[in-house]
């Protein structure tokens, strides 16, 4: 049915001219901006050009610290692949989120490989926007927890530019520079935009190899508008970009024993890992503005990303030995986790360079390349007429999206002997160990009526999704597998203004996540369902003078929780690459606070901003999980990786031309498998406080001076032991920036 419909649609597409973004902000924001928020019948967090500006940061992580209801686990120290979730959702690779960029999808496959292994730098954008509850139905497909999205420089009104740039700790840098401008009559416009940081790494390696990384984007945008004369008016965007990112990274932690003594040093097993990708896009946007209450919105885009993850998998597996000694049945997660024990001390030794192979297969070390090529495409339609009747104004949204993801998967193996503390290929031809393709089509229908009346405000929302998917392994054909899905997913949100400063606001949605074409493992008998949640929200927004306050709860009760297994879970013999596991019904509750106030000290004036979140969660079901973030699972566990509270602290002190802010963000201990009471040592992330300080200086109204210190006390701690071993968080770093405006 899918396939038979996108004639119509590109046809359509084409058919009709493309929207200007420099004008039509309200088109690629979500939230509606910062004032929009205050009165939103559901929860969002606008980030603002000034926030960005004022920390720089390169790392998500980082900037979303200041939203509640949003958890993040670190992995390398610097948010190249960042791992995101919201009010509960998993965080893992920030597959239960809608990623966005400029209101259109972005990652990879949203749909056939929703993990994040591409995310657009943070670095270059001019906002960002989070979204939670019934305002997150509109975009989908996950709508589970919520959505972000990130929006892009606009095209400026007039020539202007900037050259952003710093240097700091461990051969970081950073530099970003764009231009523009709008034509005198407002009709034609441009923007470029570069952008380009790296690092030399904070980890050692004992052979002195690379462990630092280097990013590149490369943006441009194209706006048109007709004069409005004809009683209508047509506005154009064509947006491309590129990206590249080669990164000397690997997912080999160290055991309990070798962190606490050197826990920024790397094994020798992981000289040779390194991550290689490259991105470019398209997207062309028009709207047809027959009138300020009647607008068409079509959208055409499309997005490819190619990766390549060469890092070492584990050793070669011969249990026909007749030596148990020589043999190798443990993976590297179990060799780590028990460094002691007789047979896993022999490989360990091999794997930190102390011990050479003996040649024999068993003592090779496994380095498989993890190559994947993913594209993205689609076209949208979104027809917003407003209708006053009587005493009610109807903002009404009509949306129709065609989409179609793939993901082409190809991991190929080589073994290597280690020698002397250098890796040795064997120059043997092995058998890939993977090759398959993923494809979605996936045809959306979203309906909307925001009703205004008096001081309520309603939103009344319905999404549509029917999915079709397809695995296709070129290896095993019989493994080779379709299926459809098709859901709705129906949300009301309420929003009460009280009062002047006082506003309450209710909400309802159903949460969904789509099950992605995988493999169905050998004896399987239980299919992968998609993930369903009902999800609740009640709270209230207060703002007097200087003073803001939101307090939201939040429920979210699902009847089946979706798992998927990656490469290193399979490389631990956990379960099959690609693989969806179910865990059926769960119950996640929590609080959303945050609040600012303002007030004179001196000559300056003192800014305080703080967010708290504070989450529990609970299986409904006892199960065994053939996935080790679960394994045995009793009623009542909790689900690992999720921290209790999150508290965020940011205290500053401003005058004239200079500025002071402190960040403090302490985040609880946090289980790496579901369970209950007591957390084992060896199965706890500890809990952490971190602080970052940033000093401003405008020297005038077109150069700034930044001076940024990140864990400023220098705190050690282990921020994940998945998938093989501990690892660090970044070290105290230093860095000096500046800004300088032109025009």
């Amino acid at each position: 049915m899918i396939r038979a419909t996108v004639g119509f649609l590109l046809f359509s597409a084409l058919s009709i001219p493309l929207q200007a973004e420099t004008i039509l902000v309200d088109e690629i924001t979500v939230t509606g901006g910062a004032e929009r928020v205050k009165t939103l019948p559901g929860s969002a967090t606008w980030i603002d050009p000034v926030e960005l500006e004022q920390y720089e940061h390169t790392d998500i992580h980082q900037v979303l610290r200041e939203a509640t209801g949003v958890y993040v686990r670190d992995e390398e120290g610097y948010g190249l692949r960042p791992n995101i979730g919201m009010r509960g959702a998993p965080a893992e690779r920030s597959q239960k989120i809608t990623l966005m960029e400029d209101g259109i999808l972005i990652g990879p496959a949203p749909y056939s490989a929703p993990a994040a292994y591409y995310f657009p730098n943070v670095s270059r954008m001019h906002a960002v926007e989070i979204y939670k509850g019934p305002v997150s139905i509109a975009y989908g497909p996950h709508t589970v927890g919520g959505a972000l999205n990130l929006i892009t420089t606009p095209i400026p009104d007039y020539f202007q530019g900037e050259v952003n740039g710093g240097f700091g700790s461990d051969g970081f840098y950073r530099l970003h520079t764009n231009v523009g401008t709008t034509s005198e009559d407002g009709r034609w416009g441009w923007l470029i935009e570069g952008l380009s940081f790296g690092s030399d790494g904070f980890k050692d390696l004992d052979n002195g190899g690379d462990t630092g990384f280097e990013r590149s984007d490369l943006d441009a945008k194209l706006s048109f508008q007709t004069t409005s004369n004809a009683g209508h008016q047509h506005r154009f965007l064509l947006k491309l970009g590129a990206g590249t990112e080669h990164s000397d990274e690997t997912y080999l932690g160290l055991t309990e024993d070798d962190f606490a003594l050197r826990p920024y040093y790397r094994y020798a097993g992981s000289q040779l890992d390194q991550m290689d990708w490259d991105h470019n896009k398209i997207h062309l946007d028009h709207q047809l503005v027959f009138s300020d209450d009647l607008k068409l919105t079509t959208r055409l885009y499309r997005n490819r990303f190619n990766r390549a993850w060469r890092r070492v998998d584990g050793f070669r597996n011969n249990t026909d030995s007749t030596d148990p000694l020589l043999s190798a049945p443990f993976s590297i997660r179990e060799i780590l986790a028990n460094p002691t024990g007789i047979s896993e001390s022999r490989y360990l030794d091999i794997l930190t360079g102390v011990t050479n192979s003996s040649g024999s297969e068993q003592q090779k070390l496994d380095v498989v390349t993890n190559d994947r090529e993913y594209v993205s495409q689609g076209v949208e339609w979104i027809l917003k007429p407003t209708i006053q009747w009587n005493d009610y104004r109807h903002e009404l949204t009509f949306g129709l999206r065609y989409h179609e993801d793939e993901v082409d998967r190809f991991h190929s193996v080589k073994a290597y002997n280690m020698v002397n503390g250098v890796m040795v290929y064997d120059g043997i031809d092995r058998s890939p160990r993977l090759s398959n393709i993923g494809e979605t089509q996936a045809l959306s229908l979203f309906v909307s009526d925001e009703i205004h009346y008096q001081k309520w405000t309603t939103t009344l929302g319905l999404r549509a999704e029917h999915i079709e998917t397809e695995l296709t392994d070129r290896l095993d054909n019989t493994r080779s597998n379709s299926a459809d899905q098709s859901v709705l997913i129906p949300g009301v949100g309420v929003y009460y203004q009280y009062s002047d400063t006082l506003g309450l606001l209710a909400g309802v949605n159903r949460g969904f996540s789509p099950s992605a074409p995988g493999p169905r493992p050998a004896g399987s008998i239980e299919e992968a369902e998609p993930e369903i949640s009902v999800n609740w929200e009640a709270g209230f927004r207060f703002e007097k003078n200087k003073l803001n306050l939101e307090s939201i709860v939040f429920f979210s009760d699902y009847s089946n929780l979706l798992a998927r297994c990656r490469t290193s879970d399979a490389a631990a013999g956990e379960c099959e690459d690609g693989e969806e596991i179910n865990g059926g019904a769960v119950e996640i509750a929590g609080l959303e606070l945050s609040g600012g106030y303002h007030w004179p000290l001196g000559p300056g004036r003192v800014p305080l901003e703080v967010t708290y979140t504070y989450t529990e969660s609970a299986f409904q079901s006892d199960f065994v999980a053939g996935f080790s973030q679960w394994g045995t699972v009793s009623k009542g566990d909790e689900l690992p990786y999720l921290p209790e509270n999150v508290l965020t602290l940011e205290l500053g002190y401003e005058i004239e031309d200079w500025s002071m802010e402190l960040a403090t963000q302490y985040i609880s201990e946090m289980r790496e498998t579901a369970g209950n009471g007591a957390i084992a040592e060896n199965e706890r992330i500890d809990d952490r406080i971190t602080l970052d300080l940033v000093g401003q200086h405008y020297y005038n109204d077109a150069l700034k001076f930044q001076l940024k210190v990140a864990n400023l006390t220098d705190e050690v701690d282990i921020v994940s032991r998945r998938p093989f071993g501990a690892r660090p968080n970044r070290p105290r770093s230093v860095e000096l920036g500046f800004q300088y405006l032109f025009e």
